[in-house]
C-alpha cells in the first residue's frame, strides 16, 4: 500500500516498510502516553475537538522532527496513521484519528500561527515628510 497515487511514485511512500510501520507505531505510542483516550466515544463534541487539536498537534509536532511533509502527504499519512491503528485494534485513536481527517480544515485553522503585525518605523528626527 502506498501513500500516494502511482503518478506520484517519486514522492510515494511504501507504509508496509519496516521503519514506516515503526515510525507510525512511535506516533501511535506518543499519542497514548500523552492524551487520555480512553472514554473519547462519550466526551461531548467540545472535549473531542480539544482532544482531536492536541492530537493533530502531537503528530504534526512529531512528524515534522523525522520528515518534511506537504499538505497532501500529511493528510495521506494520517489516512495511513488512522488505518494502521484500525487494523491493530486501537479503536479510540483510530476514531480520534478519523474525526481528524474529516475536520481536517477546522482543525487546521487552529494550528496556523498567529499573524505578526509589521512595526511601523519611525521616521528620522521624528518628522514626516509630505513630498
Amino acid at each position: 500500500m502506498y501513500l500516494f497515487k502511482k503518478e506520484d511514485m517519486d514522492r510515494s511512500i511504501n507504509v508496509n516498510n519496516p521503519s514506516v510501520i515503526k515510525f507510525i507505531s512511535d506516533i501511535t505510542n506518543t499519542i497514548v502516553s500523552n492524551i487520555a483516550v480512553d472514554h473519547y466515544f462519550s466526551l461531548s463534541k467540545d472535549k473531542k475537538m480539544n482532544i482531536l487539536y492536541a492530537v493533530f498537534k502531537i503528530i504534526k509536532t512529531t512528524s515534522e522532527t523525522r520528515v518534511r511533509l506537504d499538505d497532501l502527504q500529511f493528510r495521506a499519512f494520517l489516512s495511513a496513521l488512522w488505518k494502521r491503528n484500525e487494523e491493530s485494534e486501537n479503536y479510540e485513536i483510530a476514531a480520534i484519528l478519523f474525526d481528524i481527517i474529516n475536520n481536517y480544515e477546522a482543525i487546521k485553522e487552529f494550528i496556523k500561527p498567529p499573524v505578526k503585525r509589521r512595526r511601523k518605523e519611525p521616521t528620522k528626527g521624528g518628522k514626516t515628510t509630505n513630498g
